[in-house]
């Protein structure tokens, strides 16, 4: 029970804006979930100074990610990337995601170290987390070739259908298995030899 607490708090949290915008869209129409979206964004960003509470890199993505793609539907007289908007969504984040491998902690990493506290300063596990951010760059790139097959397949209605219950499925699968098996996901790369070894310290 604790765990998946965890796995919806990470959720509104980190990725709230698009969830708050998903959401408000489906059940108020487009304009009061843009309204929403930012509102959101406006109390969630004092909180986070107020407390502060770091603003993660996935953070800015999906707050950036919700207002620029909101936006762009609410000021067109149609929703004219209504169609492919999952496409360029998913790339951007998959892009984003890949991006967020660099630096001196990748992106997956902060987000860890916010929950439970700064890892040892270890190759093994920088290079760990730069792997596993980059598994989240496969899985959104992964998802936009499959809406984009969808899209020129299926008649826009069930396409996008098909989208929502796929996408919140796979990526509470995914929240699930980096929040739940990340230990174990660390030492099943470490014997197939993916990560680089790194002699541990031995006690006085």
């Amino acid at each position: 029970m604790q765990r998946l607490r965890a796995v919806l708090e990470f959720a509104l949290w980190e990725v709230g804006p698009l969830i708050v915008l998903l959401a408000l869209s489906a059940a108020f129409g487009l304009k009061a979930a843009i309204a929403g979206t930012i509102a959101f964004i406006v109390v969630d960003a004092a909180r986070r100074f107020w407390r502060h509470i770091p603003f993660t890199r996935i953070y800015v993505l999906s707050s950036g990610l919700a207002v620029i793609f909101g936006g762009i539907d609410l000021v067109s007289q149609t929703p004219f990337m209504l169609k492919y908007e999952s496409v360029i969504t998913n790339v951007a984040t998959g892009i984003a995601f890949v991006a967020g491998a660099g630096g001196d902690k990748p992106m997956l990493q902060e987000i860890a170290e916010q929950r439970s506290g700064p890892f040892p300063e270890r190759a093994d596990i920088r290079y760990f987390f730069r792997l596993f951010t980059l598994f989240w760059a496969g899985y959104f790139f992964a998802k936009a070739g499959l809406y984009l097959w969808l899209g020129a397949i299926l008649p826009l209605g069930r396409a996008m259908l098909v989208r929502s219950v796929f996408g919140s499925v796979s990526l509470g699968v995914m929240l699930v298995i980096s929040i739940t098996q990340g230990r174990r996901l660390f030492f099943l790369c470490r014997r197939m030899g993916l990560l680089p070894t790194v002699e541990e310290a031995q006690p006085n």
